[in-house]
């Protein structure tokens, strides 16, 4: 289990959702955190109250609260990098460790970590270490929505244990090349070339897996 401030979880929910593109609400907050509208709602009011959500009608985090969740997940994700490049943990038995390390890293701890670490700009999964990176995720597309024919490298997985154990089991890693053959009739399974070889996915991991186009010259 995560050890992690309740405060800190709404931020972090209302961040995330704010990245995908979905205007945050009360019952989209309630839905991923598990609990009450009314529960949420109470803690919408105290966040409020200690600027680090606006002071208006919408759900939107201040510079203030966006400044604490990129710090957070910057712990996160650098703990997870560390996990796997130093103690050859797989990528999806690091995120419940890296929840735990994070929850007791203060600065010096962090900054000495990171410089040891070599300041990287992305977690495991390729979502991006803040402190260390200016580098935004506008570019990246789903692979559901990817173009047909077109070439893409894989930049992002959503970190969840039983998504990548499935991506493991198609060999697909984070900095493959891929190209987009089309998508199934019936159920828009994806299907894409790698190095040759043809692989289905999967039309519920379509939409966790996060590519960068390859710009033809």
């Amino acid at each position: 289990m995560e050890i992690i401030p309740i405060r800190e979880e709404y931020l972090i929910s209302i961040f995330k959702l704010s990245e995908t593109g979905q205007s945050v609400t009360n019952k989209n907050l309630s839905d991923r955190l598990g609990l009450t509208p009314p529960t949420v709602s109470e803690m919408i009011k105290k966040l409020k109250k200690e600027n680090y959500l606006k002071d208006k009608k919408t759900i939107e985090l201040t510079d203030e609260g966006k400044e604490l969740v990129k710090k957070v997940l910057s712990k996160h994700r650098l703990w997870e990098y560390f996990f796997t490049e130093v103690l050859k943990f797989n990528w999806k038995d690091v995120h419940d460790n890296a929840a735990l390390f994070q929850s007791v890293t203060n600065d010096e701890l962090f900054d000495k970590l990171n410089e040891y670490l070599g300041y990287p700009d992305r977690c495991p999964h390729g979502a991006v270490i803040y402190l260390n990176s200016e580098e935004r995720n506008d570019d990246l597309v789903k692979l559901s929505h990817a173009d047909k024919d077109k070439e893409y490298l894989v930049r992002r997985i959503k970190d969840e244990r039983s998504l990548l154990e499935y991506i493991d089991t198609l060999g697909i890693k984070l900095g493959d090349k891929i190209k987009i053959e089309g998508y199934e009739p019936f159920d828009q399974s994806a299907i894409i070339l790698k190095a040759g070889q043809k692989i289905r996915i999967s039309p519920k991991a379509t939409s966790e897996i996060f590519l960068k186009e390859l710009k033809t010259k």
